[in-house]
């Protein structure tokens, strides 16, 4: 090739990439502007929690001239809620999706329409008001994710400014709330316990015989968990239990260093908060498309026991009793030690309440665990809870349920921050809709 070939050709490369640059650069300017560009629209509406059946108020903003130079021509609100699933497959290097995605409700209203309202004179802010009244069989919010699975069930308010043209995308604002389920009962139970409960107790009771070594005579454990008998346990509410642990040494002979209440004599009951683990725990069954998987995991230490027991223990909280020596009946000389201990706190339930749907079920338990020393030596108790809301759907002429600011439901920070919630969850979960898996997959993981 001529030499003069040549260097044209080195002209044209070195003019391309300085044309990216400059691309790269325009680019960068116009994000920079867009980031302190004021927004033609902006939503008035607070995320706290709200209650099946409640009506919900907010007001959407329209800031011109931003809304002409938008060329937005209308403005919709809409208020959905849904319930995604989806479970997945490993099947050699291929991974088969199926998803389910249900609408729980769904509605729209317009707001605004071009050449209908604006702003008072000397104003460039225009408000206008929407309602929706959400159903009362509503289920809680709840999101879960785990390997192979993952659900969640999502309400969130959106507004649309209607765009002209292919290549005019609509703006779009997304704002996601809390909701519980409307709960007459748990409100009545809710009431019974701030007054502080005095019906009717039900005992989980475990037992066990342990020995500290390989060999040599056993002790006896029993523990007994109490709480009280109803129908569910309301949120945000102090629900007191009590616990008993009472613990039989083996047989000895009775000696008087031991007769001193100072010389705890194995197996020792526990006689601090965090010698004791109360756990919240939950059961999580998903189906998508008649594929099924289940997983349960903690939640949270609950009840000022373990991990989330305080530095100092208070006396109204634990109670011990000096140990008894109890004889056997042919020689009084030979017996066993007796120990006991008591605690009594409050669970604080702050969590997604306990659900069922065709395709997502939610259920909780409390994992109580002792432990004494020794290999294996643990009583242990999943004692199964039913988890409602204890409130019930606010009117304009009633007080809220609650005294302060209302209660925030605590939810993963993933169901909070999504700038573009609907819109991700339907691209995530309709991605692979074609990946069914191979033929025979059919039924329960």
């Amino acid at each position: 090739m001529p030499q003069q070939s040549w260097l044209n050709v080195n002209l044209l490369l070195r003019l391309d990439r300085l044309d990216n640059r400059r691309l790269v650069v325009v680019s960068l300017v116009h994000s920079v502007i867009n980031l302190f560009k004021i927004m033609s629209l902006d939503l008035i509406f607070s995320s706290c929690m709200r209650v099946g059946g409640e009506s919900i108020k907010g007001e959407v903003e329209l800031r011109f001239p931003q809304v002409v130079q938008d060329e937005i021509e209308e403005v919709h609100v809409r208020l959905k809620g849904l319930i995604l699933t989806r479970v997945s497959r490993q099947y050699g290097t291929q991974q088969f999706i199926r998803q389910e995605r249900t609408e729980i409700c769904k509605e729209s209203q317009t707001v605004w329409t071009k050449g209908t309202i604006y702003p008072s004179p000397g104003s460039q802010i225009l408000r206008v008001p929407f309602q929706f009244n959400l159903p009362v069989e509503l289920h809680p919010s709840f999101e879960y994710n785990a390997a192979y699975k993952n659900a969640i069930i999502g309400y969130f308010i959106e507004v649309v400014g209607a765009r002209k043209g292919t290549f005019n995308a609509n703006r779009r604002i997304i704002r996601p709330f809390a909701v519980v389920r409307d709960d007459p009962e748990g409100a009545s139970i809710r009431s019974a316990l701030q007054k502080g409960w005095s019906q009717e107790w039900t005992t989980t009771e475990r037992f066990a015989k342990i020995r500290k070594g390989l060999w040599g005579g056993h002790a006896d454990v029993r523990m007994e968990f109490l709480l009280p008998k109803v129908a569910g346990l309301p949120l945000f509410t102090k629900i007191p239990f009590k616990l008993r642990v009472v613990t039989t040494t083996k047989e000895m002979k009775y000696t008087t260093r031991d007769e001193s209440d100072a010389e705890r004599v194995f197996p020792v009951p526990p006689i601090l908060p965090k010698e004791v683990e109360l756990s919240l725990r939950r059961q999580v069954y998903i189906t998508a498309r008649r594929w099924a998987a289940t997983d349960s995991e903690t939640v949270a230490p609950v009840g000022s026991m373990g991990k989330s027991a305080s530095s100092e223990t208070r006396d109204e909280v634990v109670k011990t009793y000096e140990k008894r020596w109890v004889p056997c009946d042919k020689d009084n000389q030979t017996g066993s030690w007796r120990q006991q201990s008591e605690m009594q706190s409050t669970i604080e339930l702050k969590w997604s309440p306990s659900f069922s749907t065709p395709n997502l079920t939610q259920r909780h338990f409390l994992r109580l665990k002792v432990c004494f020393p020794g290999i294996g030596n643990n009583l242990q108790a999943d004692i199964p809870i039913r988890i409602t809301s204890g409130m019930v759907t606010p009117t304009e002429a009633e007080a809220p349920a609650y005294d302060g600011p209302p209660p925030a439901l605590n939810l993963p920070p993933t169901y909070w921050d999504a700038t573009d919630w609907d819109q991700q969850q339907h691209h995530q979960y309709d991605e692979k809709a074609n990946a069914d898996g191979p033929p025979g997959s059919d039924g329960n993981s």
